[in-house]
């Protein structure tokens, strides 16, 4: 499974290693990437030999933080395929980054979302590691 994530306050990307822990955990291999620091063509090349990805981004100004951004329209214009896809979002008020990361992929063949999309409100709660917990044992069952 790749993790790209991008986070503005660390909360994203807590929920990010939370959830390559448990999956670690079950035995599935895990490569990260924090999108605000790495280059996106290491995450593209990246996203083409894994077959399961988790997008977790934050909310920023209304839409996807820019980093993420970026990655999804990278990924769109090199015509991204054939991918189990899980999406966390963060958002303090009106998160809605995971609606704008599968708005890019529902424009791509052959990409299956899992659910549940896992929704953060600025940092994790305990609630939250319960909605992280099914996202692993969702992945591992694809």
């Amino acid at each position: 499974v790749l993790i790209p994530f991008a986070s503005i306050y660390g909360g994203t990307e807590t929920a990010a290693n939370i959830l390559a822990c448990r999956l670690a955990e079950l035995g599935v291999k895990v490569e990260m990437y924090d999108v605000s620091v790495t280059h996106y063509s290491y995450v593209l090349s990246d996203a083409f030999k894994y077959s399961h990805i988790v997008f977790a981004a934050p909310t920023f100004n209304n839409g996807l933080f820019d980093t993420m951004e970026h990655l999804m329209r990278d990924l769109c214009h090199h015509n991204f395929q054939n991918r189990t896809v899980a999406l966390i979002q963060n958002g303090s008020w009106g998160p809605v980054a995971g609606k704008k990361v599968k708005e890019s992929l529902e424009t791509l063949k052959d990409i299956k979302i899992v659910d549940p999309m896992v929704t953060i409100r600025s940092a994790l709660k305990e609630g939250n590691l319960t909605a992280m917990e099914a996202l692993a044992d969702a992945l591992v069952a694809k």
